[in-house]
């Protein structure tokens, strides 16, 4: 759906609510910046190697191209707008602002919006949302100036917000072994070596990882690898074999079941798709 929704237009949000115990089904890596905001509930959101514990009230800042996923953090149900954007988009408030300031919006991650000052957000949701539901020659337009309002407003509010609280001690534990893991991609990466280096049993540092960050061991170290292989598809000349061998497969028919398993194309189709 949102691969969809990035080659239809260039903003887009969605308003959504959840039963209980709901958790994304697949990887999540993509080309486009997304705000996610929790309008209730609670939930547990791991984003490129970092776990954030998200309650009514927050935004998570997802740069593109870093992997996250969402699961339950309750047994309650939630309710979360997701506002996605591609970075052309925003170009006119890019020549306002700068690049860099937009971009460092993004290395504070997690972000409590003061509670006198949600109504002002959910109220620009709901007018982006509104000319996205009912679109005339004007809603681009529109979108485009709400969204980028949006931006400023995180800004804003990131200049006076609180230091964050930092997560329980076994969380790091496993944000240290997805950081080892984003870092020696390439090596034989096993569960029997990371529960070793987490000083943890193997079955208790797969349980462990997967209440953490949402992702199974091998799925979340699948994820690292084929993220990386898209870049170096667009980025270099070099053989799929070469790129497999790179990122860690030593079986180029594995690595293209692993690939379109996350791309939903093979590796050739997606280069010659994004290079066109």
């Amino acid at each position: 759906m949102a691969l969809q929704v990035e080659k239809q237009r260039q903003i887009n949000l969605s308003r959504v609510r959840r039963e209980a115990y709901f958790e994304m089904k697949t990887e999540h890596f993509h080309s486009f910046y997304e705000f996610y905001y929790l309008l209730n509930g609670k939930r547990k959101v791991f984003v490129n190697n970092r776990v954030y514990h998200v309650k009514e009230g927050d935004m998570v800042l997802i740069p593109k191209g870093e992997i996250h996923r969402t699961t339950f953090d309750s047994k309650d149900g939630h309710e979360r707008i997701a506002l996605c954007f591609a970075h052309e988009s925003i170009h006119h408030l890019l020549e306002d602002i700068g690049n860099d300031t937009f971009i460092k919006c993004f290395e504070h991650k997690h972000l409590t919006i003061p509670p006198n000052r949600r109504g002002y957000l959910e109220s620009l949701f709901d007018r982006l949302l509104h000319e996205q539901e009912n679109e005339d020659e004007l809603s681009q337009a529109l979108c485009t100036r709400y969204c980028e309002e949006i931006i400023l407003f995180i800004i804003r509010c990131q200049n006076y917000a609180q230091p964050e609280i930092p997560e329980a001690l076994e969380d790091k534990d496993i944000e240290a072994a997805a950081v080892y893991i984003s870092h020696h991609y390439r090596e034989n990466i096993t569960l029997n070596k990371m529960a070793r280096l987490s000083c943890m049993s193997d079955s208790y540092f797969s349980r462990r990882f997967k209440t953490v960050t949402g992702f199974g061991f091998k799925e979340y170290l699948n994820a690292v690898r084929i993220r990386h292989a898209c870049d170096l598809l667009l980025s270099t000349d070099k053989s799929i074999t070469q790129i497999a061998s790179d990122c860690g497969y030593m079986d180029s028919n594995y690595f293209g079941d692993a690939f379109h398993k996350i791309k939903h194309v093979s590796p050739s189709q997606y280069r010659k798709t994004n290079l066109l």
